[in-house]
């Protein structure tokens, strides 16, 4: 089935949004800096964007090397780190720094980058722009919290490493069947694929009409696979998902980086839309 199939839910959801309770908004802030880089750094000084969407700051290291560290207010749970600006201001991309939080915990590490910025000060106000596309490659240590258990070292890296690849595979295949053209909210982004990618999840009111369809046409006689205390319609799996990624949803392992990470997915979703807004300038004070 195609996104036209669906597209209707997405009225119906922005309608909803009220009353839908979305996961983003279970968040614990509780998370904490796993490479301590918070408290070695210390800010010399801060800019931000006339539009409220780029916030930009040179840090002092404690080995007194020097950095950048720039964010966007639609990606609060990422910092992007570079090298400090040369003399024409330029500056190369180097890593990044993620907190996911959830209603359970959070997910909290750093992401290898590559790209290139520009932030010149003519005048009053600095312009600032990406010269180059940031390229995110593959996390190099983090740490999570569920409820009372915390991971760090190898283990938490693997667990993290193998949700940043079935995320990628997954918003590849969203990409595809639903090409985004402009930057949703977070909140809209949530009600909107919910119900697609887990239906078994939502009411019945919010569920895609195919679902019951197939429900129905199936008389009773429907396969099911059990994950994550949920039982899921193999069926409508099929249907919808690429053999490669069946296995995700009806072992129950999409619904947990779902409920785990879904600004991850968001993130990931838009990323090019988001690459493409930052090569624009911004004008920052």
């Amino acid at each position: 089935m195609r996104a036209s199939n669906y597209l209707p839910l997405l009225f119906v959801f922005i309608l909803l949004a009220s009353s839908c309770r979305s996961i983003s908004g279970l968040v614990n802030g509780a998370g904490r800096v796993v490479d301590g880089s918070a408290f070695a750094e210390k800010t010399i000084k801060t800019y931000k964007s006339t539009d409220k969407t780029v916030s930009f700051r040179l840090v002092s290291l404690k080995d007194g090397g020097r950095q950048c560290v720039f964010s966007l207010n639609k990606l609060p749970f990422i910092q992007f780190y570079g090298t400090e600006p040369d003399e024409t201001g330029l500056f190369f991309v180097t890593r990044a720094h993620f907190l996911f939080s959830n209603s359970g915990g959070w997910l909290e590490g750093d992401i290898d980058a590559s790209g290139m910025g520009l932030i010149v000060t003519p005048g009053v106000q600095a312009e600032f722009s990406l010269q180059a596309p940031v390229n995110l490659t593959e996390v190099k240590q983090g740490g999570i919290k569920r409820y009372d258990r915390r991971l760090y070292g190898d283990r938490a890296l693997a667990e993290l490493r193998g949700r940043e690849g079935r995320i990628q595979l997954v918003t590849e295949w969203m990409r595809e069947w639903f090409p985004p053209a402009t930057l949703a909210t977070q909140h809209d982004f949530e009600n909107y694929w919910r119900p697609i990618l887990l239906p078994e999840t939502v009411s019945k009111k919010l569920r895609p009409p195919r679902y019951d369809e197939l429900n129905a046409a199936q008389n009773g006689n429907a396969e099911y696979s059990y994950g994550e205390g949920i039982k899921w319609n193999t069926a409508y799996t099929r249907e919808l998902f690429p053999e490669h990624l069946q296995q995700f949803r009806d072992s129950g392992s999409l619904l947990r980086d779902w409920e785990e990470a879904v600004s991850w997915f968001y993130m990931d979703y838009y990323w090019n839309i988001i690459i493409r807004d930052l090569y624009e300038k911004h004008y920052l004070t």
